[in-house]
């Protein structure tokens, strides 16, 4: 009887005071005063509240009625109004747990939306919403593969105020970093810009087809060597500008560095004259050395009205070992083969050089000729053997004129006029040849070519002279 008598008591006290407004109630165990802005205080300190427990939510219910839902074990109010409820469940306590000062979502099968997503998002946290600004990290950011597996990535400080970025391997090293200061660097695999599938370390595609270089390197301050370096056995190879003389290198050098042409250092040298050189390449020069049968400055005899083969027996240069000299000055004889010749290592273009000159001297009876055959003519040609053995004349230089017109007096005005020469780009298949040849009608025991200081007839002493003798041959390309 004492619960009907306390609830006898309770409905009285309430009828007695339902009509006063300027009261406040207090429903307490204990001797306690409603608290002046509560209308109504429950206070205990001992007991709780129990509210009404349903198993489904009430019909028609009042904007902010509150209950206890048996079935979710879960508190629920109405948002809404009693024609258009919107129930709002006020706790999830079995999905959260915590420990100390963690609070853990303990239902794996669940997600963490923020923001206004009406449809579960598919990952463990999502920040949800059209604004700019979404969210904020103070601190390091590290991100793993599984629970107490590897770090695969962080975004971390690097101890000097500098911003960095990581990406880890397996084996916890950091194979990508990016930094606001210091070094960066990219230690994993290939790299493609412009496409997914790299066949190189660094490969770039334009996607666009744009007229543009793929590629561009500057200096930003406008001082110094714009340069790209390329490593290779151990040594360094670069390739850039020089910027304080305005020429672009080639070089086995650690880096563009000014030098002299053909130092032995830069493979390739374009100057702003328009000057290419190219090192390690092609590059002879012969000469024609002394007849010991003949005076001071004499060389190799050239038949009567032949074409003739020179022999160049000794080289000044031969940086590749291209040139092949006959063993003395007389070893050819008329109409070839030639004892001395180029042999092309490389298929490209070369400027071939020669020049000789004639000596109007008769080797057998050791005079000088007063009187040649008219009309004679001494002249120049450059000879090229192709890979099937085909020899045919490439170029032919002067055809000049060493006997008077009118073949009076015994010194002629044309007895100087023998120095044929030749000058012409020849293109050359690696493995062809290159010979100079010669000819002359003056006189038919055959002229001797001149090589260089020798005896002048007239005078009987050694006149200084030049090598008349020569040929030079410059790959171009």
């Amino acid at each position: 009887m004492k619960n009907l008598t306390l609830f006898t008591i309770a409905i009285a006290f309430f009828l007695s005071i339902g009509n006063l407004n300027a009261q406040n109630i207090s429903i307490s165990d204990v001797s306690h005063t409603a608290d002046a802005s509560a209308v109504l205080d429950v206070y205990s300190t001992s007991l709780g509240m129990l509210v009404p427990r349903l198993a489904s939510a009430p019909s028609s219910p009042a904007n902010g009625l509150f209950y206890y839902n048996t079935g979710s074990n879960s508190f629920f109010y109405n948002a809404g109004t009693s024609g258009s409820p919107s129930w709002t469940e006020l706790s999830q306590g079995n999905l959260w747990s915590r420990t100390g000062t963690d609070t853990y979502l303990t239902n794996m099968g669940d997600n963490v939306v923020i923001g206004t997503g009406t449809s579960a998002p598919g990952y463990k946290f999502y920040v949800f919403g059209a604004l700019s600004q979404m969210s904020r990290f103070d601190g390091q950011v590290e991100f793993w593969d599984v629970a107490g597996g590897t770090l695969s990535a962080d975004v971390n400080d690097d101890g000097l105020g500098n911003g960095t970025i990581s990406i880890y391997n397996a084996a916890n090293s950091a194979k990508v970093r990016f930094r606001t200061a210091g070094d960066s660097y990219f230690a994993g695999g290939k790299v493609c810009i412009g496409a997914t599938a790299p066949s190189h370390l660094l490969h770039l595609i334009d996607p666009m087809g744009v007229a543009a270089p793929q590629l561009k390197i500057d200096n930003g301050t406008g001082a110094g060597n714009a340069s790209l370096g390329f490593g290779y056995s151990g040594s360094s190879f670069s390739q850039g500008l020089f910027g304080t003389t305005g020429h672009y290198e080639l070089c086995n050098t650690p880096g563009l560095v000014a030098s002299a042409q053909s130092d032995g250092l830069t493979m390739m040298r374009a100057f702003p004259s328009g000057i290419i050189d190219l090192n390690n390449q092609s590059r002879a020069r012969a000469f024609q050395s002394q007849n010991p049968q003949l005076p001071m400055g004499m060389g190799q005899i050239i038949p009567y009205g032949i074409w003739t083969p020179i022999d160049f027996t000794m080289l000044s240069y031969d940086e590749q070992m291209e040139f092949t000299p006959a063993p003395s000055p007389t070893t050819s004889g008329g109409g070839g083969p030639a004892a001395a010749f180029f042999t092309a290592t490389e298929e490209g273009y070369y400027q071939v050089n020669a020049r000789t000159n004639f000596i109007m001297w008769d080797h057998e009876t050791q005079e000088e000729i007063h009187f040649p055959m008219y009309p004679g003519f001494v002249s120049i040609g450059i000879v090229v053997t192709d890979a099937a053995g085909t020899t045919s004349m490439y170029v032919q230089g002067n055809k000049l004129q060493g006997a008077d017109n009118n073949m009076f007096g015994e010194w002629n005005d044309l007895r100087n006029n023998l120095a044929p020469n030749v000058s012409d780009v020849v293109y050359l298949k690696a493995g062809e040849t290159i010979e100079i040849w010669v000819w002359q009608d003056l006189w038919t025991a055959g002229l001797p070519l001149e090589t260089g200081p020798r005896m002048d007839p007239g005078f009987q002493v050694p006149v200084p002279m030049p090598s008349q003798t020569y040929v030079s041959i410059h790959k171009s390309s």
